[in-house]
């Protein structure tokens, strides 16, 4: 009985270390989640905490029989209740290490299926992308088809007005210089002609100055002929007039001394004027007889 009651004490002495392995090796495996671990570590000390009250309890009563059997039925109990809370907590272990790998594949297949879904959405927008450079690359390629098509003909309008332009401007530039030349050769007759007509006029005005110096000279003498001629009958105007004035004179202090049958009213029209003239009585011409009488008096009696 005591040999029992010590392999007894001994199994009972073992076993909480044995008990600690198995659920830290359920625990532990591939690192299962902090709640299951904390539930096994639970379980695992209140199995601990029994065998070591039923060893204590052993120790104490071995003297007795039937109290140590009584213990030992207890701890055998006590045992079979800590190996089903082991094989519990074991459970739960596996059952958390189960859940904690099909939240880590679920984990992993999220990641999966999210890089899928990255990838799927960049193929998606470098699709639309090339499809919408495609599409931009046509519509360019229309538009400068389109517009080069609109520009060669706009070219080819401009082309055919300038073309015509030019022609229209070397027409006129043509009978412009048709024109000059005709100018021109104009101008060179007319030049041809001037210089001769300018010849033939410095020829006659050569010959005109000759001539004219020659006359000169004639004119110069005959002039000074004329004014030795026109002295010598100013001279005899002079004496002439100084004469008629005398007998003018004369004329009217006999008139004076004669009886009024041989005045001045008894001598002529003709007589009266040149006796007017002689004595510078001016507008005679409009004068009756009477009036060149007394015009003869007055300028008679101013001059004696």
């Amino acid at each position: 009985m005591w040999r029992a009651s010590k392999r007894v004490v001994g199994g009972l002495k073992d076993l909480p270390r044995n008990t600690a392995w198995l659920v830290s090796k359920a625990v532990n495996v591939d690192g299962a989640q902090e709640g299951a671990t904390h539930a096994a570590s639970q379980s695992k000390n209140g199995v601990v905490d029994q065998v070591r009250r039923a060893t204590a309890v052993v120790a104490d009563k071995v003297p007795g029989i039937d109290s140590v059997e009584t213990r030992l039925t207890r701890a055998h109990a006590a045992v079979e209740r800590a190996r089903a809370e082991e094989r519990d907590a074991l459970a739960h272990a596996q059952e958390a290490k189960q859940r904690a790998d099909e939240a880590s594949a679920a984990e992993k297949d999220g990641r999966e299926r999210l890089r899928a879904a990255q990838k799927e959405a960049h193929d998606y927008v470098e699709q639309r992308v090339r499809e919408a450079r495609r599409r931009a690359d046509e519509q360019v390629e229309a538009e400068r088809r389109e517009a080069d098509g609109e520009a060669q003909a706009r070219l080819e309008d401009v082309r055919g007005d300038v073309e015509r332009e030019v022609e229209k401007r070397r027409a006129d530039a043509d009978e412009a210089a048709r024109n000059a030349q005709q100018r021109i050769d104009a101008a060179h007759a007319a030049m041809s002609e001037a210089r001769q007509l300018a010849d033939e006029a410095t020829e006659a005005a050569d010959e005109a100055a000759r001539k004219a110096r020659e006359e000169a000279d004639r004119l110069v003498a005959k002039a000074e002929e004329q004014a030795g001629e026109a002295d010598a009958t100013r001279q005899r105007a002079t004496e002439a007039r100084d004469a008629v004035t005398r007998s003018a004179a004369r004329a009217v202090r006999a008139e004076q001394q004669e009886p009024a049958t041989t005045n001045l009213s008894r001598r002529t029209k003709a007589e009266l004027l040149d006796m007017a003239a002689s004595l510078g009585v001016s507008d005679t011409s409009n004068k009756n007889k009477s009036q060149l009488v007394n015009a003869i008096r007055r300028s008679s009696r101013s001059r004696a």
